[in-house]
């Protein structure tokens, strides 16, 4: 039982870790995602477009891990 529970307790850390990280890659993203529709506004399309996606794909990675780390740890309560 010893032995169950400290895995228990080092994969609610683990997946709390993983929440903490994308906190801060979400931060990250609304920078880029700003930046990129700041040149889209100053008319610099070759900057901003792939700015864009870049944030799309970060956004879209962050919210998958995000959710898959929520189950998780809703699975070991």
């Amino acid at each position: 039982m010893k032995g169950h529970k400290k895995d228990q307790l080092q994969a609610k850390q683990r997946y709390i870790a993983i929440l903490k990280t994308n906190r801060q890659l979400t931060r990250i993203n609304v920078i880029i995602l700003s930046l990129g529709l700041a040149t889209s506004y100053l008319g610099k399309e070759s900057i901003a477009i792939p700015l864009l996606w870049i944030g799309i794909i970060i956004f879209i990675y962050t919210m998958s891990s995000n959710l898959m780390a929520r189950r998780a740890l809703k699975k070991l309560k």
